[in-house]
């Protein structure tokens, strides 16, 4: 059923659906239906957008033969690799303490615990991979924070950017006055979630949260699920949980560019050429046979003259009346076209891997490879390498700033008190192919020269436990260390 968007976005944004908001409203509805496109696109669902503009690959009744419909989900493969550079390993988190004392570092060390007991209770992991997912789809996702009362923790919420509507202040479009979430839950009933940052008094604000349900058909509240402010007693929450991490965002945009903008008139015309292959192939393969002057076609004639349609039969061709010559021969076609066929779609596909950033090579291909250099295979990879780390110039801040909130949170639900003076980085790994003798060596030069610490080093190595790690090195050191010295009498 086609769900009338204009009314999702009458009850979503009714402050700006007046007639002066007219433009914007047209905007936003076009923007819907933008990311409709691209979420079908993802779902491989191309050809319903190649039949508007070429209706000759539309399958209906009235076509006298079925059109091949050949679909390349290049939209999945292009989203899903950029989405696993960015988090296909897990991503670390290192609270530091800005005083250099050991209540300090103890405060730091246990904020960080909690951080990775909420990681590991919403499996943020796969999370982040589906936010980065949807992120390239739609040119951003939103998370939402919500504390659950049942499970005594923070629960992370990516959502589709399609139920989202922010808005904005007109003059610092990065800051949110409020944001609401909305959607059809049936066809008569549209479900509207709002987030909003209210006086409260003596100059302080905080998050009013509602939940409403609405007739689709008058627009009219139906049910009012919940209405407060969000906290626990007289803590309140002072900041909306929501953040909208965009892509490749341009200057006063609040969603940034889906990856697939680009890459679908690219996609369209790759489906297009395989799709008209796959026609001309079958055609080349059960050429037309044309039949001159046989009876069986200009006669009813009996049932057993009849021409029999299928592999391996045999025909009894039966000649006109008279003299008349009967004959039978087969429409095939000279035109040599697989030549350039070949060239036209490998010269599309160079185009779509390199307007994505997205080699062709798979990284797991080269890792056995003993001959390139770190510096090789980083050049190698050099365009989605950049990509990477233009979109983690994003998402790093956010997801401080994420985990930061994360931990207000716990304030306020919980009763935990923020250490003063911690900061939060995340630390985000790219799934390049390194030679480990470079990586080893520099990470050594960084120790001794004191511009790195050994746990960070290995954080960036990717190792889970860097202090468990630590502890069982230096246990073993000093077990070789006692057997050396057993040796030389050295431990009396």
């Amino acid at each position: 059923m086609a769900y009338d968007l204009r009314t999702l976005i009458k009850v979503a944004l009714p402050e700006f659906t007046a007639e002066k908001y007219s433009i914007f409203t047209d905007r936003q509805l076009a923007e819907i239906q933008q990311l409709i496109k691209y979420a079908d696109y993802y779902d491989n669902n191309a050809f319903k957008y190649i039949e508007e503009v070429y209706p000759e690959y539309s399958i209906s009744e009235n076509t006298d033969y079925r059109p091949a419909q050949v679909p390349l989900n290049y939209s999945k493969l292009i989203v899903d690799k950029l989405a696993s550079w960015q988090f296909e390993e897990n991503i670390d988190i290192s609270v530091i303490a800005e005083k250099d004392n050991k209540t300090a570092k103890g405060q730091a060390k246990e904020a960080e615990d909690k951080l990775y007991e909420v990681n590991k209770a919403n499996n943020a992991g796969l999370k982040w991979l589906q936010a980065a997912k949807e992120c390239n789809i739609a040119g951003g996702v939103p998370i939402k924070l919500k504390y659950d009362e049942d499970m005594k923790q923070v629960r992370i919420l990516p959502r589709n950017m399609i139920e989202c509507f922010p808005v904005m202040e007109f003059d610092d479009y990065e800051k949110m006055i409020r944001v609401h979430f909305c959607a059809f839950r049936d066809e008569k009933t549209i479900w509207k979630q709002t987030y909003e940052l209210k006086d409260i008094g003596k100059g302080k604000k905080g998050c009013w949260f509602s939940e409403k349900l609405y007739d689709a058909t008058n627009l009219k509240v139906e049910k009012i699920v919940a209405e407060y402010f969000l906290g626990k007693g007289k803590k309140l929450l002072d900041f909306i949980p929501v953040y909208i991490i965009p892509n490749m965002p341009s200057i006063g945009e609040i969603r940034g560019t889906s990856e697939l903008a680009d890459l679908i008139p690219i996609i369209d015309e790759i489906n297009r050429k395989y799709s008209d292959s796959s026609d001309a192939l079958r055609f080349e393969m059960f050429a037309i046979t044309i039949l001159m002057n046989v009876k069986a076609f200009s006669s009813p004639g009996r049932p057993e003259d009849k021409v029999k349609r299928k592999p391996g039969a045999i025909w009894n061709v039966v000649g006109g009346p008279g003299d008349v010559k009967s004959d039978i021969s087969k429409l095939e076609s000279g035109f040599n076209y697989i030549d350039v066929l070949r060239y036209h779609l490998d010269s599309l596909k160079s185009l779509l891997f390199e307007f994505s950033g997205v080699i062709q090579l798979e990284a797991e291909r080269l890792k056995s490879v003993g001959n390139l250099s770190g510096v090789a295979l980083k050049l190698l990879f050099a365009s989605i390498i950049s990509k990477t780390t233009q979109k983690n110039t994003i998402w790093q801040p956010k997801l401080e700033q994420i985990y930061y909130d994360i931990l207000k949170m716990k304030e306020v639900y919980e009763g935990y008190q923020i250490p003063e003076g911690i900061d939060i980085e995340i630390i985000m790994h790219t799934p390049v192919p390194q030679n480990e003798l470079e990586e080893v060596q520099i990470a050594v030069q960084k120790i001794s020269a004191g511009l790195s610490s050994v746990k960070r080093e290995m954080s960036i190595a990717g190792v889970e436990n860097p202090e468990e790690l630590i502890i069982e090195i230096a246990k073993e050191q000093e077990a070789q260390q006692k057997a050396m010295g057993d040796i030389y009498n050295e431990n009396g």
